[in-house]
């Protein structure tokens, strides 16, 4: 095989967090794509401390919308936990 062949995509990292109330540490990455070049065989990278799950977009945003739904369920149940989903967005560098 020849170097370009080897060579492995360029891959950026859209978002890293590591979360201080937890110390959950979360990393998403992507190859690197003009805007909107970005196919259904490109591999999404999510990192969740030591788990790493390897998506297709569509099944990126498919488990992104789980967890949107899942969440919404938790807050149906159990409003009190409103203040943490405030929290998470407002992070701090």
């Amino acid at each position: 095989m020849s170097q370009s062949e080897n060579a492995q995509p360029s891959r950026e990292e859209w978002l890293q967090i590591i979360w201080p109330e937890t110390g959950l540490h979360t990393i998403t990455s992507a190859p690197a794509a003009a805007k909107d070049t970005l196919d259904e065989d490109a591999e999404i990278t999510l990192s969740i401390d030591f788990l790493t799950l390897s998506l297709s977009p569509l099944e990126f945003i498919q488990l992104a919308s789980f967890l949107r739904m899942s969440v919404d369920q938790l807050l149906e149940r159990h409003p009190s936990w409103q203040r943490a989903v405030v929290n998470a967005f407002d992070v701090k560098d």
